[in-house]
């Protein structure tokens, strides 16, 4: 218990300090948007950073308030599908040029993604609590309010504001770096299941009654 405790200490720091690295970033570059914004496309890119700002700092702040786990998965891939599935585009932030000719309603769009993958986080955080992780962790089995619909809420929230994020850098390395993260997702949740499946004997039933991604899909 005391090696699994300080683990995610160094692991909860680590990813804190990138999530505000990034955060810092941001709002530097939002500080000069605001003192030269003029036209109606400035301020639509400033809204647009805006929400990527606080998507960045909501992934900081949900890290910060996690609980300390009492399992976690074995082995490198958990991690290093956790990692990717988390930051592969926000890494992709720093190599990836903004599009400077995006219209005023394609930076509404990604502010909107954006601003709505945050909600369905906020929401879903209401009821996971400080069960939030990364990695597959097994801290306590929630299956009430969005979980009563799919399995991974969290993680469609993500996927939309990622989205939303990619939109200011549209090229097709942008939409690799996407698909990529996607698949990175799909096996965080794979590996999250498996957890959980072994430490609640209740969530297999849970698992048959309730889709993954898409109700009554799958």
């Amino acid at each position: 218990m005391t090696a699994i405790l300080n683990w995610d200490r160094v692991v909860r720091f680590t990813v804190c300090s990138w999530f505000f690295f990034l955060a810092t970033g941001l709002a530097v570059n939002l500080q000069d948007m605001i003192e030269t914004a003029t036209t109606g496309l400035d301020f639509a890119r400033l809204f647009s950073k805006s929400c990527v700002f606080t998507f960045i700092l909501l992934m900081g702040w949900l890290t910060l308030i996690r609980s300390q786990p009492t399992t976690r998965a074995e082995g490198w891939q958990p991690r290093i599908s956790a990692v990717l599935g988390t930051n592969l585009i926000l890494v992709g932030m720093i190599f990836l040029a903004p599009r400077t000719d995006l219209s005023i309603s394609m930076h509404f769009l990604s502010a909107s993604l954006i601003l709505i993958g945050n909600a369905i986080a906020i929401y879903t955080i209401s009821h996971l609590g400080r069960s939030f992780s990364i990695m597959a962790e097994a801290r306590r089995l929630v299956t009430n309010g969005p979980y009563r619909i799919v399995r991974h809420p969290l993680y469609i929230a993500e996927q939309i504001s990622i989205i939303g994020v990619a939109i200011l850098y549209a090229s097709p390395l942008a939409a690799a770096l996407v698909l990529a993260q996607f698949g990175f997702q799909l096996r965080r949740m794979l590996n999250e299941e498996a957890l959980l499946k072994a430490s609640f004997p209740e969530y297999a039933a849970y698992m048959d009654r309730t889709a993954r991604l898409i109700p009554t899909v799958w």
